[in-house]
C-alpha cells in the first residue's frame, strides 16, 4: 500500500475526477438520446414523403391516363385531328421561322 501525505486531497482529487467522469458520461448520454429521436423523425418524415410521392404518382398517372384526357377533351369540344391537321416541325423550320 502506497502511503501518501494528504490523502484527504487525493481523495477529494478521486471524487472530482469521478465526477467528471459521471457528467461526461451522462452528457453523452443525452446527446446519444437526443440523435436517435432526430433519427426517429427524420425516418418518419422520409416515409412520409415516400407516401406522398407514391399518391402523387397515381394521381399522375390517373390524370394523364387516355380515357381520362379522352373525357376532358369532350368536355371542352375537341375532337381528333383530322388529316392534315399535324405539322411536324423540323429544327431548321424552327430556325428560319421567327416570330
Amino acid at each position: 500500500m502506497i502511503q501518501t501525505e494528504n490523502p484527504k486531497k487525493e481523495f477529494t482529487t478521486l471524487l472530482v475526477s469521478v465526477f467528471i467522469l459521471a457528467v461526461i458520461l451522462v452528457w453523452i448520454r443525452a446527446l446519444t438520446v437526443k440523435s436517435s429521436y432526430q433519427f426517429v423523425g427524420q425516418e418518419r418524415q422520409y416515409r412520409q414523403l415516400e407516401q406522398d410521392m407514391q399518391a402523387l404518382r397515381v394521381r399522375w398517372l390517373k390524370i394523364t391516363s387516355p380515357k381520362k384526357l379522352e373525357s376532358i377533351a369532350a368536355q371542352l369540344g375537341l375532337e381528333p385531328a383530322k388529316p392534315g391537321q399535324n405539322l411536324k416541325l423540323q429544327p431548321s423550320t424552327l430556325e428560319e421561322k421567327k416570330f
